[in-house]
């Protein structure tokens, strides 16, 4: 029996100056949108966040979350992945529970600690202390949300009488994935996390952390985002398809390479011509994207998994490829 799967697109909203769209339309378009997917059977979106990035990269999900929750009904709104130390844990539980009850208990937290010196530089804090800062931050905001008012004396956070009012909807909190590439995330993920998010390819890491805390590996979660998945678009002519969205798709890539370029784990730059024949863009047949899907379902129990809307790429056009998708890939996974 196949297990229940939600499926939805993230969102980055960047804007460079070869695709560019006036502010306005680009998020009322992408508002449209979302709205959109709700009401065709998608049951989830995830919001990307970076800080000061040229091409306007989404600094502020829960804002647009908000939004969303605001024009859909049955959508998970989730961070994907949200930038735990930019945030004070009293002010980011308080946004949250808000953002779960405009939602009526939609909002889901997915983050990551960063991997950008410049945007730490950008905020004041120390770069180095960013997992530290995060995991004193989960610990916080876990407390705030089951309704206890916190004391808390850290490293980074020093607290007395915090309280989050109005509690989220979601008992008993707002669901949190941790992000992560390496054995500090999944750590991370095991002990502070409800769940992990990231590349499937990391389960098998993660539950060993998730043994390793004494937790049962049935308590295990896990939400597919990676780059080995976010591509995935379901056309009829896989030729034409792929000459429309690769240079949309390889504008991410080289961005995210070029960020990565001294991590152990970062994405290879490569030339447009290899990257198309590389496989890191799926375009597949309705057939084709579910055999692939269940595939990763034998590799991790998958709840969710994320596709991205390739940067610049028309949504009218995307929108061809979700209604695809959408009437014979999802009846796949109910």
């Amino acid at each position: 029996m196949v297990r229940p799967v939600r499926f939805g697109y993230g969102f980055d909203m960047r804007n460079p100056e070869q695709w560019h769209r006036p502010w306005p339309d680009l998020y009322a378009e992408h508002l449209d949108f979302i709205a959109w997917t709700d009401m065709i059977g998608f049951e989830a979106v995830w919001l990307a966040e970076h800080h000061g990035i040229a091409d306007g990269y989404l600094p502020s999900p829960l804002m647009i979350g908000a939004a969303i929750a605001a024009r859909t009904k049955k959508l998970r709104i989730s961070t994907g992945v949200g930038l735990a130390p930019f945030y004070h844990p009293v002010r980011l539980a308080e946004d949250l529970a808000v953002l779960d009850i405009l939602s009526n208990g939609r909002a889901e937290f997915a983050f990551g600690i960063g991997y950008l010196k410049k945007e730490a530089d950008a905020y004041g804090f120390d770069f180095r202390s960013r997992g530290r800062l995060s995991d004193e931050l989960l610990q916080i905001v876990r407390r705030l949300w089951q309704g206890e008012r916190v004391d808390f004396d850290g490293t980074y956070f020093d607290l007395k009488g915090a309280c989050v009012t109005p509690l989220p909807v979601q008992k008993p909190h707002i669901p949190m994935f941790v992000g992560g590439v390496a054995a500090p995330g999944f750590r991370r993920a095991a002990r502070y996390g409800d769940g992990y998010i990231g590349p499937v390819e990391n389960w098998p890491a993660y539950l060993a952390e998730i043994r390793a805390c004494g937790k049962n590996e049935s308590e295990a979660r896990i939400v597919s985002m990676s780059a080995s998945d976010m591509w995935l678009v379901v056309t009829e002519d896989p030729e034409k398809t792929i000459e429309e969205v690769a240079p949309h798709a390889y504008y991410q890539l080289n961005t995210y390479a070029e960020w990565q370029e001294d991590e152990s784990w970062g994405l290879e730059r490569m030339d447009f011509e290899t990257f198309k024949k590389s496989g890191a863009m799926k375009i597949f047949t309705p057939d084709q994207a579910i055999a692939y899907i269940r595939s990763r379902l034998d590799a991790a129990p998958i709840e969710s998994f994320c596709m991205q809307a390739p940067t610049g790429f028309p949504l009218s056009k995307l929108m061809e490829h979700a209604e695809l998708f959408a009437k014979k890939v999802l009846p796949a996974f109910r």
